[in-house]
């Protein structure tokens, strides 16, 4: 996973010094910043109400100065945010009385609330106007949460910092709709000096023990490195004697200074892994360098030897200088460490593997054309073009007349790729009893004990019911899917005919799904509504089965996109499904891929209501990756304590819910390359 760490860094020179270096800046050099947006004016788009009896604290402009009272994120719901809703794409325009000189930061604060259909931005954009009329773009903000070190929340700031101050009366921001809301508490417009330096991409980071620069890899050029952070102003790179560098590579003894408002300037050694003799490429130079220190013929100097310490352990030892020749003969990379796994899988992955992209970058889809077909009396399904193939998902009638996801495959130029083969659960399944000391069945999902009430496939953007007959097909950008079902405890279907004790409902379920080409999306509302409570074991309430060509690895990662561990399974399982599962993980979202060129099919699989999908992770199993059989893995968001697996077992560690009890879940299943 890369690093980006957010480097607080408050500086400067004496201001003739720092006009002498940078003269454009001669107006703001040594001023703080200020806030000049605060309490001014502004035109927006249309709140998601102005009904006073509709949220009469929330989500509209109460004041008149919402957007500009200096109020920023502070809760999920508060009113200090500024709802958008109706539209796809907002304006808010801050008029700052008059013009304003030295303009060198905007910001604007969102809110990151995705279990309540709140997303952030898509597409922010400033502009800067000195008549209201005639605007020029002054570029994107970037999203400061972004920065994967940082401690991630639910309010994220998006900054520009400007390397020169700008000057203009208003200033106006946009920006896109990617789900149903987004949040703005506040457009803020500064004046002043920009101390602050953050890494906003690759992989630099400040290491806080020695306060070196670390992260980057041999051969990155002096350009690109500085174009990795918010600001150049104020910002110098040296090299080990001093002179100022502008092109070439940076290299270990190189030093990133950084203007303080008082005082000297902070220095930041540059460290290059591998990188010993200073010239900013890990080579046989730098390998005879080592392999000297290590015969005793040569020392490396104490102000290079972090570069040399390939494991950072407490000294230089054989294992580095080992690395090292390796990484110059292209069997090993310093800055992805790998080792190929062995060809049966082994579990916990320490190789190139654990480094697969899992950023999220995932977006919640609203349009996608599509091909929505009734293919026979029980089974739907929708075709699109997607990521260079055709993509099928099939949606088949159960048994027990039930209906679930089922097929879904890309076929491409390399064939028809079968990711998920059908007729196992992707939705959820319960293992839930009449009383705490009574045994379980299985309800839901691919296990019966649930009854269709109805079904229904509407439009997803006009809300117009679909109704076809057999063969008939129809194009939708959005389909939606509403089906109806009560859940039993009652074992049915040992007859084969599944004829349901009707005393023996204890919930309703509505699953509501969206299908937008390459992604699903489910929401199920849980209603108990038959007087009666419900005992669980643990139970999943969301799942995904994949052939393991295309799901050999899963990647897992907490509600702060930490990545908790990489597993690996067999490429061949065990056929009698005792595999191993590799639980215990307390995640929010799953990557998985394949192996054996593919590697590009990758599968993003999260829940977005995790108290209530996964129960706050109140139970042993968590999230876990199960090597199924000889073909399939599969994915379980585990829900309630862990009692006992036998079937049908009374157990003890089962937990209640009330008759009454009305529950919510969501989850999302992905497909991307």
């Amino acid at each position: 996973m890369k690093r980006m760490l957010c480097l607080a860094l408050f500086a400067a020179l004496s201001v003739a010094t720092l006009l002498q270096a940078f003269p454009a800046l001669s107006a703001t050099a040594e001023t703080p910043l200020v806030n000049v947006a605060r309490g001014c004016s502004y035109t927006s788009s249309e709140p998601y109400t102005l009904d006073l009896d509709k949220n009469p604290g929330t989500y509209r402009d109460k004041k008149g100065n919402e957007l500009t009272d200096g109020v920023k994120g502070h809760s999920l719901y508060g009113p200090e945010w500024y709802a958008y809703n109706g539209a796809n794409s907002y304006t808010v325009t801050v008029d700052l009385g008059s013009v304003r000189s030295g303009i060198t930061r905007l910001a604007a604060e969102f809110c990151d609330n995705n279990g309540a259909a709140v997303y952030l931005p898509v597409n922010p954009k400033f502009s800067g106007s000195t008549d209201g009329r005639t605007f020029t773009d002054i570029g994107t903000p970037w999203d400061a949460m972004a920065v994967k070190d940082a401690q991630k929340t639910a309010y994220h700031t998006y900054y520009l910092d400007l390397d020169q101050p700008v000057s203009y009366r208003y200033i106006r921001l946009t920006f896109d709709k990617a789900g149903f809301f987004v949040f703005l508490s506040e457009v803020e417009v500064f004046t002043g000096y920009v101390s602050d330096l953050i890494f906003r991409e690759g992989d630099a980071y400040r290491d806080t023990s020695d306060n070196t620069i670390c992260g980057l890899h041999d051969g990155t050029t002096v350009e690109k490195f500085l174009s990795t952070l918010n600001t150049r102003s104020g910002v110098t790179l040296r090299d080990a004697n001093g002179k100022v560098k502008t092109t070439g590579l940076v290299a270990t003894g190189d030093v990133l200074e950084k203007t303080q408002t008082s005082g000297n300037p902070l220095q930041l050694p540059v460290v290059i892994l591998g990188d010993i003799s200073g010239d900013g490429r890990a080579d046989t130079t730098d390998y005879l360098l080592l392999k000297r220190h290590m015969l005793g013929t040569y020392s490396i100097p104490a102000k290079t030897r972090k570069a040399a310490n390939i494991l950072a352990s407490d000294d230089l030892n054989t294992s580095d200088y080992l690395l090292l020749k390796r990484h110059i003969l292209g069997t090993y990379n310093l800055y992805t460490p790998a080792e190929k796994s062995d060809e049966g899988g082994r579990g916990v992955v320490t190789d190139e593997y654990r480094n697969m992209d899992t950023s999220d970058n995932i977006k919640t889809l609203t349009s996608h054309a599509m091909t929505f077909t009734r293919t026979a009396d029980t089974t739907y399904s929708m075709t699109c073009q997607a990521y260079g193939g055709t993509l099928l998902l099939t949606f088949y009638r159960t048994g027990w007349g039930t209906y679930n996801l089922g097929k879904w495959q890309l076929t491409d130029g390399n064939g028809t790729n079968l990711f998920i083969a059908g007729a196992t659960d992707w939705e959820y399944v319960y293992r839930v009893a009449p009383s705490a000391s009574a045994g379980w069945v299985w309800s839901g999902g691919n296990h019966a004990n649930e009854k269709l009430r109805s079904l229904h496939f509407y439009d997803g953007k006009t809300n117009q019911e679909l109704s076809l007959s057999v063969g008939q097909s129809v194009s939708v950008d959005n389909l939606k899917i509403v089906e109806e079902t009560t859940l039993y405890w009652d074992p049915a279907g040992s007859d084969g005919k599944y004829n349901y004790d009707e005393n023996n409902r204890y919930c309703n379920a509505v699953r509501t799904y969206a299908v937008v080409g390459p992604q699903i999306r489910l929401n199920v509302d849980y209603d108990y509504c038959y007087g009666k409570d419900a005992y669980y074991d643990t139970s999943y309430t969301c799942m995904f089965p994949i052939e393991k060509r295309y799901g050999l690895y899963c990647a897992f990662l907490d509600g702060k996109e930490n990545l908790l561990s990489v597993v690996e399974t067999l490429k061949k399982g065990d056929p009698t499904y005792n595999g191993k599962q590799y639980d215990g993980n307390a995640a929010e979202r799953c990557v998985v891929w394949g192996y054996d060129g593919r590697e590009k099919y990758k599968f993003d699989v999260r829940v977005l209501t995790p108290d209530t999908s996964c129960n706050n992770f109140d139970n042993k199993m968590k999230v876990s990756f199960w090597d199924m059989n000889t073909t399939t893995n599969k994915i379980y968001f585990s829900k309630f304590p862990t009692g006992n697996y036998a079937a049908g077992s009374a157990g003890s560690a089962k937990q209640k819910v009330s008759a009454g009890t009305k529950l919510h879940t969501e989850c999302q299943w992905t497909f991307y390359e």
